[in-house]
């Protein structure tokens, strides 16, 4: 999205990071689904095209394709050092008469190589010169964590994270960030400016202007500040012919959602029924005491119902 609307509402962060990994640290980039934690780190990117480190970005992808990834921008930046066992006959004298080899002779066999092997190819490159890694994301299985664990030895590294992650792999690698930049919902009227400029590359007909402003005052408020939402809502809105007002009311995107967990509520209210059944008790009030052992039942198995309902999903 941020090819066509920009860059909107996160210059504060944006710089707050940018100071943290000037000063060597780690940082981490934490937000809810669709808040834009990608958009950030390619921006990031952009403006860091006269750091002193070379910089290699590291898409989403299996444990494979980001290792060649990473392959790929190192031999791009320095060079990168293959064991001449690796390299078939007529590749090998080609090396040697040129001195080096283009990344589409190192691909083919670097995809033959396991995992393991291909990871301690990188460690060997990565320990000779410092690089700075910007990792997508860290929602990853234990094999990449491994991996990310060798790239923070080596490396200085921004990564994105989804403030839902629990992996305990993934935990157990987060106090290595020295800084976290968490990524808040957008403002009203940053939400707004954002479907505006939406709607400058992808114009919509309205019934009338009224309608207009309304829509727009709608998408800021339904998407809740989440710019995944506010694209959802424009694309929603554009296979319209027009935008009514019953339709402007009508749209919604469920990264907008936001939910509440209402776990400690629950339990609060259990306690409550218990202890006013030992309190029934002790006073001899058995109506109180019926009441609550009925109001308990039917909470439990209320729960009981939720949970099971909760596993089929």
């Amino acid at each position: 999205m941020d090819d066509v609307t920009g860059f909107i509402g996160r210059a504060h962060d944006a710089d707050a990071a940018l100071d943290a990994i000037r000063r060597g640290a780690n940082v981490l980039i934490t937000g809810r689904a669709g808040i834009g934690k990608s958009a950030f780190l390619r921006h990031l990117r952009s403006r860091l095209g006269d750091s002193e480190l070379p910089v290699l970005f590291v898409p989403a992808g299996t444990t494979k394709s980001t290792l060649l990834a990473l392959a790929g921008q190192i031999h791009e930046s320095c060079g990168l050092e293959v064991p001449a066992a690796l390299l078939p006959p007529r590749t090998l004298a080609r090396a040697r008469r040129e001195g080096s080899l283009p990344w589409t002779d190192l691909v083919r066999p670097l995809r033959r190589l396991p995992v393991a092997d291909t990871m301690a190819l990188l460690e060997t490159s990565l320990r000779k010169r410092r690089f700075l890694v910007l990792l997508e994301t860290l929602e990853v299985p234990p094999s990449q964590a491994e991996l990310f664990t060798v790239l923070l030895d080596c490396a200085q590294m921004v990564a994105c994270m989804d403030e839902s992650n629990r992996r305990s792999r993934i935990e157990q690698l987060v106090w290595r960030f020295q800084t976290t930049v968490e990524l808040k919902p957008l403002p009203l009227a940053e939400s707004r400016q954002l479907a505006e400029r939406w709607m400058a590359h992808h114009p919509l007909r309205f019934s009338d202007e009224p309608t207009r402003d309304r829509f727009l005052r709608h998408v800021a408020q339904a998407s809740g500040g989440v710019p995944a939402a506010i694209r959802g809502l424009m694309e929603e809105a554009s296979k319209e012919p027009e935008i009514t007002p019953a339709k402007a009311r009508s749209l919604y995107h469920q990264a907008g959602i936001q939910y509440v967990d209402m776990t400690p509520l629950l339990v609060v209210i259990l306690v409550i029924f218990m202890a006013t059944r030992y309190i029934a008790r002790g006073v001899g009030e058995v109506e109180m005491l019926v009441l609550s052992g009925v109001a308990t039942a039917l909470f439990m198995g209320l729960r009981f119902f939720f949970f099971q309902m909760r596993s089929r999903r």
